[in-house]
């Protein structure tokens, strides 16, 4: 087997083409959802259960997009609400350490499954896991808070 570099980096080139291209794609979707009502019924179904980790209404959608579709997707929602200054610092540290325990759920467990893990306790424990590091770090940033103040 030869390394063939010219062939790599084109074959690199092509899947970052791809990348970029369903994440704009991803992104123009999102646009058009940011403002439907399906974006604040998620938002409302949501908020109650991640308002009691350390998360704002404004993180919720990025939460759901990275679950979903995985963390590079999850990501380009991130930076773009980062960017809008629609979600403050601390949401876009819990975003991130959340989503980088707990991302792709549906791809990533169906794969363990199809080779003989078991899909629940597979699934249970990156969510479980996912929201104890948020909640740790939340309340360290929340005592962090109070101690300078």
């Amino acid at each position: 087997m030869e390394f063939d570099l010219i062939t790599s980096a084109t074959n690199a080139f092509r899947l970052s083409l791809k990348l970029f291209l369903v994440i704009v794609f991803i992104m123009i979707v999102y646009e058009f959802f940011e403002d439907s009502k399906l974006y604040n019924k998620i938002q409302e179904v949501l908020q109650r259960p991640l308002k009691k980790v350390g998360f704002t209404p404004n993180s919720t959608i990025t939460m759901v997009v990275g679950l979903v579709l995985g963390i590079a997707y999850g990501a380009g929602v991130l930076i773009r609400n980062a960017m809008s200054g629609k979600m403050s610092s601390k949401d876009i540290l819990l975003s991130s350490l959340f989503l980088s325990v707990c991302h792709a759920v549906f791809e990533d467990t169906l794969l363990f499954v199809a080779i003989g893990g078991n899909g629940f306790i597979i699934l249970g424990t990156r969510i479980l896991l996912a929201f104890l590091v948020a909640i740790i770090i939340s309340k360290f940033i929340r005592f962090q808070q109070n101690n300078i103040n």
